[in-house]
């Protein structure tokens, strides 16, 4: 099904993106310790620098509640763009199928997170955001992301670790799963996959120099810095 016409989709494109920068690890820091996460730890304003902030059980909870929000923003930018380009497409005329916008309105809420526009986009790595767009567009392979990120962290408490592997393990569901039909019927989505493995493995290449130093802090272990 055709939707939107190219206006509505940049405005629909557009409204993902500032969705999906709004930094809401940057806010409950700042909220509740008046911290700046662009000052401290690794400098990301994602839930794992978040969750730093903390120490113990608090610090599993402001996690899973940062990665839940930065989750929904990449929920947002693959679902509910779809609602909004079938209102604005009633009005404006038509020309996009619905997986590719999908798909264009996820990458942009992932880049609104890795690059926010409210804090001199200065962002996170992205990678709860990007769990929220594929759970969106490919749901068994995000599930076989969230296993090689579980098995991944408990194996070497490196949460750097666990996120690129489940970044990389999707694609290779994705393409298993689909067959030939990966870079044919579903090419678009198979395109974004690879190339958000591929973002944020290089978000993280100051965790992998640190990973391969042994000064990558593992989970549980305090930050001095901090």
């Amino acid at each position: 099904m055709d939707i939107g016409s190219p206006f509505a989709e940049i405005l629909i494109v557009l409204a993902a993106y500032l969705v999906g920068g709004i930094p809401f690890g940057w806010l409950i820091a700042k909220v509740f310790k008046g911290t700046d996460l662009r000052t401290v730890g690794s400098g990301g304003t994602g839930a794992t620098n978040c969750s730093r902030l903390w120490q113990g059980a608090p610090s599993v909870g402001i996690f899973l509640f940062a990665f839940a929000l930065d989750f929904g923003k990449g929920l947002f930018g693959a679902l509910v763009s779809l609602d909004m380009a079938a209102w604005i497409g009633s009005r404006m005329g038509s020309s996009t199928d619905e997986l590719t916008l999908q798909t264009v309105c996820g990458l942009a809420a992932i880049l609104g997170h890795m690059f926010t526009p409210y804090l001199r986009f200065k962002g996170g790595k992205g990678v709860a955001t990007a769990f929220g767009v594929v759970t969106a567009l490919a749901p068994l392979s995000a599930l076989w992301g969230f296993g090689a990120w579980g098995l991944l962290v408990g194996l070497t408490k490196y949460m750097s670790l666990g996120s690129m592997g489940a970044m990389v393990a999707i694609p290779v569901h994705h393409w298993a799963w689909r067959g030939e039909d990966a870079w044919k019927t579903y090419l678009a989505v198979s395109l974004f996959l690879v190339t958000s493995a591929v973002v944020v493995v290089w978000r993280h290449r100051g965790n992998i120099v640190r990973i391969l130093a042994g000064s990558e802090r593992r989970v549980g272990e305090v930050d001095q810095k901090l």
